[in-house]
């Protein structure tokens, strides 16, 4: 870290990029600084640069560290360089100009502003009403344990092999996990929210006691809330290998489902993360070329809520077939719930 705390200009691939106050901590407890956000970020670019590129990026700034106030960003600042790339959206409420992080320069920059969070669209600029992923959102109530998640995940895991879809596991960094399902040009907000949507439903089937689709905070206590609304135009997931404002500086990796059935699951931070990439690479990389269309999958779901049960399927080279008996003996039909 430069000496004496004063402003310093670094060069980051070609680019210059003010570090202002790169002494500022902003992990108290953790002695972790500005410095240390912007190292992290400018280091691990190649494992997360493909997941942002062509992306809208909303950022949440912690100026005064993690135990301060904080605010969502979707605008560039004023004065932003001109190499940033920057993406106009036009809401509603009106424009945003956001910023597309697509060089290390760009995280870099974003770092200075004390982004610890990076929350990047579910879509890309090109085609901002499709998604290009489905996300299965397991957020844990206060009650609810690591090990209902760990246990809701394995189910969500068997209904993709059921439907023939492939899904990518990465921890949220705080207390819940995400499943990428990666889908097809053309698929809309309301298809993706359809297929995550009917996958709750049958999860609240399969486990009443730890699955919730309960939109009110205050009852969804000891249960593990199915989010899929998350599927939406503009709203975002924070970003695999992205920081959380927590104590210790997690982050949110990949993992396999392998280590969720096992439970031997990873936790890594700001300074450990390195071995884990090192040992593994990117294991999100199959989400940027997958493609598989969810609609006829969303149907044998929906299906359910009727008497017919679909024919099992196979996951992609797994040679294993699972069925909705495997999953749950005797189980209402959806159309009861």
């Amino acid at each position: 870290m430069p000496a004496g705390g004063q402003p310093t200009v670094v060069r980051v691939a070609g680019r210059e990029v003010r570090v202002t106050n790169p002494d500022k901590r902003l992990w108290p407890v953790d002695g972790l600084t500005k410095w240390d956000l912007v190292d992290y970020y400018v280091r691990v670019s190649p494992f997360l640069l493909p997941h942002l590129r062509g992306r809208p990026l909303v950022l949440t700034r912690y100026p005064d560290g993690i135990d301060g106030e904080w605010f969502y960003s979707k605008n560039a600042p004023e004065g932003a360089p001109e190499w940033l790339r920057t993406w106009t959206y036009h809401h509603e409420s009106g424009p945003n100009h956001y910023i597309v992080a697509e060089e290390a320069a760009a995280l870099a920059y974003v770092a200075n502003l004390a982004a610890i969070e990076l929350h990047p669209w579910l879509s890309s600029c090109d085609t901002p009403e499709e998604p290009d992923f489905a996300v299965v959102d397991l957020d844990p109530a206060e009650g609810a344990t690591w090990e209902d998640v760990r246990q809701v995940a394995l189910l969500v895991r068997e209904i993709l092999r059921a439907v023939g879809v492939e899904g990518f596991p990465k921890l949220s960094g705080a207390t819940g996990l995400h499943v990428y399902c990666p889908c097809a040009p053309g698929h809309s907000f309301r298809d993706t929210a359809e297929f995550v949507r009917a996958i709750g439903r049958l999860l609240l089937r399969i486990d009443p006691e730890r699955v919730t689709l309960e939109r009110v905070v205050a009852r969804r206590a000891g249960k593990v809330y199915v989010d899929y609304l998350q599927n939406r135009l503009g709203q975002t997931i924070t970003a695999v290998y992205g920081l959380r404002p927590r104590p210790g500086a997690p982050v949110s990796i990949p993992v396999t489902w392998d280590e969720l059935r096992t439970g031997d699951v990873p936790e890594v931070n700001l300074r450990t993360v390195w071995e884990r990439l090192r040992r593994v690479g990117d294991l999100f990389a199959p989400v940027l070329d997958r493609r598989q269309d969810l609609r006829p999958a969303t149907a044998a779901l929906q299906a359910e809520a009727g008497t017919q049960r679909p024919a099992p399927a196979h996951e992609p080279g797994s040679g294993e077939a699972s069925n909705w008996q495997h999953l749950s003996e005797d189980v209402p039909p959806l159309g009861a719930i």
